[in-house]
C-alpha cells in the first residue's frame, strides 16, 4: 500500500528526518511517535505530497486516496459542522457520523460555536466521510476523554480492518490501544 525508503528532509540547514523507512500494508495501523520536533507532522505531510522529500522515496498504490486529520481541525468557517463533512460524503451519511460521535446536536453549528473536542469530532468525521484506502492522523486524539477517544479507535479498527492507518501520538496509551506497528524518531 505504502513503502517509504530512505526518506531525508532538512527545513534549510536543519535536518529534520534522516534515512527514515518503513511500509504499511492493509490492515496495519502505525504509529509515529517521538519526541516533540523530531519530523511526525512533516513526515505526513510528505506523504500526501504537502512537502517534497529532499532524498529517498515514497512509493504508493496506484490510485491510492488518502484521508487526513491534521493537528489542526481545518474546517471551513463558513461552513456549518454538517457541511463540513457533507462536503466530502453526502448529507446522509454526515448525518449518521455526526450522531456516532455524539455530535447530532451540534449539526446546524459553525465551528466558531464548537468546543475544541467538538471541532476534532467533526474532522474525524469529514475523514471518515471521505473514506478512502489510508487514514493519516496528526495528533487525532487532542482534546478527546478517554471514552470518546476509545469509543472512535474502535470505530478506525472496525471500519479501517482491511485498509491502512498512520497516526502521530505521545500517548501509550492510545498506542497500545490502535497500534499494530510502531516507528519511534529520535534522531
Amino acid at each position: 500500500m505504502l513503502k517509504v525508503s530512505e526518506l531525508r528532509f532538512a527545513y534549510g540547514e536543519e535536518k529534520i528526518l534522516d534515512r527514515v523507512s518503513f511500509t504499511v500494508q492493509r490492515g496495519e495501523r502505525l504509529c509515529i511517535s517521538g519526541p516533540s520536533g523530531r519530523g511526525k507532522t512533516t513526515l505526513l505531510r510528505l506523504i500526501l505530497g504537502l512537502e517534497k522529500p529532499d532524498e529517498g522515496k515514497i512509493e504508493k498504490e496506484k490510485g491510492l486516496r488518502i484521508a487526513a486529520v491534521f493537528q489542526e481541525d481545518v474546517l471551513l468557517p463558513w461552513y456549518t459542522a454538517l457541511e463540513n463533512v457533507a462536503a466530502v460524503g453526502g448529507k446522509e451519511k454526515a448525518r449518521a457520523l455526526l450522531g456516532s460521535m455524539g455530535l447530532e446536536n451540534a449539526a446546524d453549528k459553525y465551528p466558531a460555536e464548537l468546543s475544541g473536542g467538538m471541532k476534532r469530532r467533526v474532522a474525524l468525521c469529514r475523514a471518515f466521510a471521505f473514506g478512502g484506502d489510508l487514514l493519516l492522523l496528526d495528533e487525532g486524539f487532542k482534546g478527546l476523554d478517554d471514552e470518546l477517544k476509545f469509543g472512535i479507535m474502535e470505530m478506525i479498527k472496525k471500519d479501517y480492518a482491511d485498509k491502512g492507518v498512520i497516526f502521530t501520538s505521545h500517548d501509550k496509551t492510545e498506542i497500545d490501544a490502535l497500534a499494530t506497528k510502531i516507528l519511534f524518531l529520535d534522531q
